[in-house]
């Protein structure tokens, strides 16, 4: 079986990631061959060679769409293909027109991991509705209903979680990174959110429940972190600075966040939007409680009470008091703690993730 991985992203994005980390995962099997295609500047293709992967390049300049086409017809040609595996809707696009110069064995499958509504018209429907995709493959459940009036046949929607390697960032100490870089006392708690300062992460509620949260912290010494980067942060710090919350909230930018992950007391999500991002199951394994909204799939792994908490969309006072609850309960922090690092144990470690992808490969050969 020889499978050709297909991304037109640049960036480093959760699907990509999750996607080399399935590739890296597969290579034992000695009955599976991989390849990935990506484009050139990308910071994929920069990981592929230092690691010595199997991988191909194509331009992504101002005929992209052509490049990338004509890269997948050459390669499944020279390389004999038989499975097309899609990481994105623009790779889709290309991929569609490929396949009516290539031959009809080869196997169309589509990854989708956001949760962002796909508009009801014909185009899209067409697109996703295509007769030559056999499988669409959502990171959760939640993703697979936004496909509830663009595929009629349900058949062809399979949920299999993302996974991450629960074992490494289970034996991450606190170092106090933060609280030496920023020069905050001992006792003081961090709630952190890593997001990219994206309308879709919607950093302004995490400063709205910040200032909640400060207001009613009592005697606790209260910080706020979030790790990441993206267009909004000069936004971002200018309504934090308006809110009166310039000493109490640290933009830090990009960041290795697996060190710096188990220096959070509480891990605070506020995102509108969500597929299942990889950052609950990170905070899962370094056993950090998580408070969330609702977004997306997040609540078919956070369970209110159990795993973590939730509160609706944008409700700054319902994620504020989760939070205070949670500071001021050290028996059900530890609760939680324990019962989220159970499930991603169990279900969302690399051995769970390879199992799954290996045998959906294998059940369409």
């Amino acid at each position: 079986m020889k499978i050709l991985n297909v991304t037109s992203i640049t960036e480093l994005r959760g699907g990509d990631a999750q996607m080399y980390t399935v590739y890296k995962l597969l290579k034992e099997k000695s009955d599976i061959k991989q390849y990935i295609l990506c484009p050139n500047n990308s910071i994929l293709s920069s990981i592929c060679k230092n690691d010595k992967a199997d991988y191909f390049t194509y331009r992504k300049n101002s005929l992209k769409l052509l490049n990338l086409t004509f890269a997948i017809i050459n390669i499944c040609n020279k390389e004999n293909i038989n499975i097309l595996h899609i990481h994105d809707s623009s790779a889709l696009n290309a991929a569609l027109i490929a396949l009516k110069l290539l031959n009809k064995s080869i196997t169309l499958i589509l990854s989708r991991k956001r949760n962002n509504r796909i508009k009801d018209k014909f185009l899209n429907r067409y697109k996703y509705s295509h007769p030559r995709i056999k499988n669409i493959i959502c990171v959760s459940k939640a993703v697979e209903s936004i496909f509830d009036k663009i595929i009629k046949d349900k058949s062809r929607l399979i949920t299999i979680y993302d996974s991450i390697d629960v074992e490494k960032f289970s034996l991450k100490t606190n170092h106090s990174l933060l609280h030496k870089e920023f020069s905050l006392s001992p006792e003081t708690l961090i709630i952190g959110n890593i997001a990219g300062l994206t309308n879709q992460k919607d950093i302004y509620t995490f400063i709205d429940t910040a200032k909640t949260i400060k207001a009613k912290s009592g005697s606790l010494t209260v910080k706020f972190v979030v790790i990441g980067d993206g267009p909004l942060k000069n936004d971002l710090i200018d309504y934090a600075n308006a809110n009166d919350l310039k000493k109490d909230i640290y933009f830090t930018g990009f960041r290795n966040t697996i060190d710096l992950l188990p220096e959070f007391n509480v891990f605070l999500l506020t995102s509108v939007t969500e597929g299942l991002p990889l950052t609950i199951y990170e905070a899962f394994a370094s056993k950090v409680p998580v408070v969330s909204t609702m977004a997306g799939g997040i609540p078919e792994v956070v369970v209110d009470g159990k795993t973590g908490f939730l509160a609706p969309i944008k409700d700054s006072k319902t994620l504020s008091e989760k939070v205070l609850e949670i500071l001021k309960n050290s028996n059900i922090s530890e609760s939680v703690k324990s019962n989220a690092f159970e499930l991603v144990k169990k279900n969302h470690n690399l051995n769970t993730m390879q199992k799954n992808y290996y045998a959906f490969y294998k059940s369409i050969t």
